[in-house]
């Protein structure tokens, strides 16, 4: 009975050193996922979110300015169209400007998964957008040459260019959408 208790605690012991495994659905380490500050728990709460679960099918998948799809390419804005599409049945605006305006401000410090997280990349407010994973990650298609990746907001590049944030409520953006 010890030996048995044993074996299955060692086995419990030996879960995979690879963290990209637990953010990467289809399996693709070819994707650049951060993960220094990453933890189990951050991971599998942003795999059960529908937005970013849908989001992290796509890591890998390559940048295409006003890509919108998975077979296509994305820009960042695309990611987040197509994952609300999918998984929200939401048909959200197709610019991170347009995006910028629904939904409800949030503060940083209260940043939840699956949040919209935007930057100014271009020198204007809200020309790039991701999806806040949790623990200071987002996921986003970032700019030509890239693809679909996960990133960590306190790099420099990205904290100098935060410019806000917006929560998603399904129904209440279907509604104001509805109405427009």
């Amino acid at each position: 009975m010890l030996t048995v208790s044993l074996f299955a605690l060692a086995g419990c012991a030996s879960a995979p050193d690879d963290k990209s495994a637990w953010l990467d659905p289809q399996g693709s380490r070819n994707a650049k996922i951060d993960i220094d500050a990453l933890d189990p728990v951050t991971a599998i709460a942003a795999a059960q979110h529908p937005l970013t679960r849908q989001a992290l099918t796509h890591l890998g998948i390559r940048y295409r300015y006003g890509g919108d799809a998975p077979d296509e390419g994305f820009d960042c804005s695309g990611l987040i169209y197509y994952s609300a599409q999918t998984s929200l049945g939401l048909r959200l605006p197709r610019r991170s400007a347009d995006l910028a305006r629904i939904g409800q401000k949030v503060g940083r410090q209260e940043l939840a998964i699956g949040d919209l997280v935007f930057f100014n990349t271009l020198g204007r407010r809200y020309s790039h957008v991701g999806i806040y994973l949790g623990n200071e990650l987002f996921v986003h298609a970032p700019s030509s040459g890239g693809q679909v990746r996960v990133e960590n907001m306190t790099k420099r590049y990205w904290a100098q260019r935060y410019n806000g944030a917006r929560r998603i409520d399904p129904v209440l953006v279907a509604d104001r959408l509805a109405s427009q």
